[in-house]
């Protein structure tokens, strides 16, 4: 099974008439996976969003570089999507991990609140294609989901009576509720009813979020909407990625005044110290604030890049 997928992989690798080092690197990374799965006794068919994560951190662990680490989330999702396709495995387990990558350790992206506002008008909600993306970022900026929760989420998760999404078997394999708020539920409103029918039919249940072929949207498309609609409104220089929008969630949250407890739930982290981290973007905030306006700290204010 494991060499059968390998060799399928590298065939269709170099069908796509990549670069000879292009395939190499990319079949390296796959190979280096795939004796990680055999070493660890694993099935190839099995693999879950959850051993995912450890495999990434096994390789932060190990020294690998976040350019490197990059290179290997994008081979493993091409790897899934091709053997989804060619039913090799029932699920792709990319749709329950959320692997993130920080080009600089520590650093947390995160959008002004004028520069969210610029992103999410940018995006055309008049078109199909316009109402699934609107839809998918005001629900990641209102709720603060993680991206692979996104992609997991089905029709019937969604009550737009009450304002409630279920997220079913989120990070920690944790079910929770999430509010939906008044503008998200009416873009995902619209792509509900309207939009989402362009691409399914009639049919009312299934994947909430499609592709262009009436599947399941992948978290790599995601990211590719962002890059392009992050490059119309000249964002796409300043490192920002789909977490950095769950990020930005938590971080105007608690800095409009909400209670840090509530942004805990609503982001589902396990433990509160987690939460407390997005408190440092708004103390350095407050710092550089207080130096450009305090009457004892303006005049000798420098602005800092």
């Amino acid at each position: 099974m494991i060499e059968r997928a390998y060799q399928i992989f590298l065939e269709h690798e170099e069908s796509r008439g990549l670069k000879e080092a292009t395939i190499k690197r990319k079949a390296r990374e796959v190979r280096r996976f795939l004796n990680y799965i055999k070493t660890e006794g694993k099935d190839l068919r099995e693999i879950k969003g959850q051993e995912l994560e450890e495999y990434f951190l096994l390789l932060k662990e190990k020294g690998f570089s976040s350019s490197t680490r990059l290179i290997v989330r994008s081979s493993l999702e091409e790897f899934y999507r091709l053997l989804k396709k060619q039913k090799m495995v029932l699920t792709d387990p990319f749709l329950k991990a959320e692997v993130v990558i920080r080009e600089k350790s520590g650093v947390r992206k995160v959008f002004t609140q004028s520069q969210i506002e610029k992103l999410l008008n940018s995006i055309d909600a008049k078109t199909g294609y316009g109402q699934r993306d609107r839809a998918i970022f005001e629900f990641l900026y209102v709720t603060g989901c993680r991206i692979s929760e996104v992609c997991s989420l089905d029709v019937e998760d969604v009550d737009l009576s009450s304002c409630e999404v279920f997220i079913r078997q989120g990070k920690g394999r944790k079910d929770r509720f999430v509010p939906l708020g008044t503008v998200a539920k009416l873009y995902l409103d619209k792509w509900v009813h309207y939009g989402r029918k362009w691409f399914y039919g009639s049919e009312s249940k299934g994947p909430l979020f499609l592709n262009e072929h009436g599947a399941r949207l992948s978290a790599s498309a995601i990211r590719a909407r962002l890059k392009t609609y992050l490059k119309k409104v000249d964002l796409d220089s300043q490192g920002f990625s789909p977490h950095s929008i769950r990020h930005s969630c938590a971080t105007h949250l608690l800095e409009n005044g909400a209670e840090i407890r509530y942004v805990q739930e609503l982001l589902g982290h396990e433990s509160l110290e987690t939460t407390v981290t997005y408190t440092e973007n708004i103390v350095s905030g407050l710092k550089k604030l207080h130096r450009m306006y305090h009457p004892r700290e303006n005049e000798l204010y420098i602005e800092e890049e």
